[in-house]
């Protein structure tokens, strides 16, 4: 699903603290009981880092969303997207990527490889702070795996 953006919103990103904002702004957008729930978004953006589309792949449970990697791409893919940013909620209130996260995410960094369509932050935010990928240098970390080439 398609998440409706203000001509604001639809920035230049240059990091994640860029991003946070405006993705705040849209898990408020839910009532209490949906931000119970996890999110996952993937971010479009065109060659100059310019958001172009935000959308909602999958609302979970209170734990955990289950993303398959043609889900991920394929809106960004039709949308002409060359980078995507990642963003997933942790509904418990802290930050730190599980084991599962961080197996999702070299996943992905992988698959973005191959499609030409390069993964560029993976977030994870609550209602007061977020998580940047980038920012800790797991992004980089990853990069390196070849578990799923």
């Amino acid at each position: 699903m398609e998440v409706r953006l203000s001509k604001k919103q639809k920035i230049i990103v240059s990091d994640a603290s860029d991003v946070y904002p405006i993705m705040h702004q849209i898990l408020f957008r839910e009532n209490k009981t949906g931000r119970a729930q996890e999110h996952f978004w993937t971010i479009g953006l065109n060659n100059i880092n310019r958001i172009i589309n935000v959308e909602l792949l999958a609302l979970g449970t209170s734990n955990m969303a289950i993303i398959k990697p043609g889900e991920v791409f394929r809106v960004p893919l039709q949308k002409l997207a060359t980078k995507i940013i990642l963003v997933h909620n942790h509904t418990s209130g802290r930050t730190t990527p599980s084991p599962e996260d961080k197996d999702l995410t070299d996943h992905l960094l992988q698959v973005g490889e191959f499609l030409n369509l390069k993964v560029v932050e993976h977030m994870i935010i609550t209602e007061n702070e977020y998580y940047s990928f980038e920012d800790s240098g797991d992004i980089e970390f990853l990069k390196l795996s070849n578990k799923y080439v």
